[in-house]
């Protein structure tokens, strides 16, 4: 895995995803601190949730759910406790490969959030993110459609192309604001 073949928003969300591990003292980084962070960017108000928000999930009513998943993971407590460096998940690792090849799928140069999101779907229902997705009825197509939507039929060429989705709607979002 290369890391400089992630966009500065995917780097952000896993290294935040092990970041919370390390506040919720949990011995191991997994995929729900990874899909917290990704619901957590900008405030809450980042592409992932936008992206949740269009496939019919309220981004705060998920994060919530997600939260209760989090806070049955067993917390490490002791000498070291907290220290970060807890390991990465085989669940992790596998679905940071399976993103990539998500990316070369849809012919993308970089790992973008959207790439991270995808391999979620594909979750057993025994596991804390297949249980949040399945209470809020969230479908693969629903978030492809979704995710289509927000990012019509631009490729992921630059290490920051998040910046750019819905760039005319939020341009004309704010331009009414403006006049409000």
């Amino acid at each position: 895995m290369d890391p400089s073949k992630f966009t500065e928003k995917a780097q952000e969300a896993v290294a935040e995803a092990q970041a919370t591990a390390t506040r919720l003292q949990h011995q191991s980084v997994d995929i729900e601190h990874l899909l917290a962070a990704l619901l957590a960017q900008d405030g809450g108000q980042g592409l992932a949730a936008r992206l949740f928000e269009r496939a019919g999930a309220e981004p705060g009513a998920l994060t919530e759910a997600l939260r209760c998943e989090l806070e049955k993971l067993p917390a490490v407590s002791g000498a070291g406790a907290g220290q970060s460096g807890g390991y990465v998940t085989q669940r992790f690792n596998q679905l940071l490969v399976k993103a990539q090849d998500e990316a070369k799928r849809l012919k993308d140069e970089y790992v973008s959030i959207e790439h991270l999101i995808l391999p979620l779907f594909d979750e057993s229902a025994s596991t804390g993110t297949g249980r949040v997705f399945r209470q809020f009825d969230l479908k693969r197509n629903a978030f492809l459609k979704a995710m289509t939507e927000v990012r019509g039929n631009q490729r992921v060429t630059s290490a920051n192309p998040e910046a750019t989705y819905e760039a005319l709607e939020k341009y004309g979002r704010d331009l009414t604001q403006l006049a409000e």
